[in-house]
């Protein structure tokens, strides 16, 4: 009887750490393949060789150029956070087809400003024309 009890109590540990050892597996997998999809999302329709963003040496801000403002407006499509073009909003999921476009001077420069969030998330975006 005692070699039972021994028995069954191996076995009952040696399922518990199979068990502990699967869902351990499980949560890896689940955290590598939400890395991978996010690095999917922020590569899409990108091209390695274009540059979107130069710096500059003024206060070491970014700047944008007016096309490449309209093309963080598909971020803010996206649902990623919000947008601000010298006051104008741009909610977050709004279409970029239904807004109005016109304030976005294409051949002008704008500063850029993150707001983020407690845990590093951008929630917003605030671009200011450079005069």
């Amino acid at each position: 009887m005692r070699e039972q009890t021994i028995s069954a109590l191996e076995m009952a540990a040696g399922v518990a750490l199979f068990l502990g050892a699967t869902l351990y597996a499980f949560h890896i997998q689940t955290m590598v393949d939400g890395g991978i999809s996010a690095a999917g999302r922020m590569t899409q329709e990108q091209h390695a060789g274009v540059i979107t963003v130069e710096m500059t040496n003024e206060n070491r801000k970014l700047i944008y150029k007016g096309s490449e403002v309209l093309f963080t407006l598909r971020e803010v499509q996206a649902g990623s956070f919000n947008m601000y073009v010298d006051g104008a909003l741009f909610r977050s999921g709004s279409n970029p087809e239904e807004l109005d476009l016109s304030i976005i001077d294409m051949n002008a420069r704008y500063a850029t400003e993150y707001v983020r969030r407690i845990n590093g998330d951008v929630e917003s975006i605030q671009f200011v024309k450079v005069r």
